[in-house]
């Protein structure tokens, strides 16, 4: 998959040239950010139809104050850099895990929250399922591709990729696992917090088997550098005055 992406951004970058970061839209600076659904970080409000979330209100205010309107783009997560290169987007501000091929191919914020990647499970099945060693005994494990999930799952080298199942949406492994097509979903734990043991997933619970902690940071071109700084420097004023606690506490989000 790297290699098919480094080719694919050199395609790019030949054909077109990298767009710069801006856009007008009826005589505004807007910014394209690149997200997901993935509540409480970014998700759509299904009575007033727009982009909410922990992540979504961090991104407006912080971009308001730089004097732009935020336009939420959705977008593939396995291809956010692709996204980000060619100009599709500006930004990427949902909940991204840094990694090191993140680190390579784009410039990243400092971290401003800590995530961590838990098991998903039908809770019928809460005794087959209490530590890491025991995802071997599923038949099918659903996660989001290009995922913090997709780097551990792939680094097990006890299970086969027959058993792993690639999502094109985090939010959809939940269904995997509730239908039964998939016995497990590894997602992040702050979309598990907010989705299992309520609605439709009432019968899924999460299971937290000790996967490391991960940082999640803002992604940016390489060469937006004076764009990353001054939302670095806002979010260091945000954990500051009480913006962060505030939003956290608004959107069951931990900071």
């Amino acid at each position: 998959m790297k290699k098919i992406l480094a080719v694919l951004l050199a395609v790019l970058l030949t054909i077109g040239g990298i767009a710069m970061f801006s856009g007008c839209d009826d005589g505004e600076d807007v910014i394209k950010v690149g997200v997901t659904q993935y509540p409480p970080m970014d998700y759509i409000d299904e009575k007033t139809n727009k982009w909410i979330g922990f992540d979504a209100e961090l991104a407006e205010k912080a971009f308001g104050e730089l004097g732009y309107t935020v336009k939420f783009v959705e977008i593939v997560w396995e291809t956010k850099i692709i996204s980000l290169q060619a100009g599709e987007i500006d930004v990427i501000w949902n909940g991204m895990t840094v990694t090191d091929e993140l680190k390579e191919n784009i410039l990243l914020s400092e971290p401003y929250m800590v995530n961590q990647q838990v098991l998903v499970i039908r809770k019928a099945d809460e005794s087959k399922y209490k530590t890491q060693a025991d995802l071997a005994k599923a038949a099918k494990i659903a996660f989001e591709g290009g995922s913090a999930a997709d780097n551990i799952l792939s680094e097990m080298e006890e299970l086969e990729e027959d058993r792993l199942l690639s999502m094109e949406k985090q939010a959809d492994t939940f269904l995997e696992v509730k239908s039964g097509s998939s016995d497990v979903a590894v997602v992040d734990i702050a979309l598990a917090q907010k989705t299992v043991g309520q609605g439709d997933y009432m019968d899924l619970m999460y299971v937290n088997v000790g996967f490391a902690s991960e940082d999640f940071a803002v992604g940016f071109r390489k060469e937006d550098t004076e764009l990353c700084q001054k939302i670095n420097d806002l979010l260091a004023k945000y954990k500051e005055d009480g913006t962060m606690d505030d939003l956290g506490e608004k959107y069951g989000v931990s900071v």
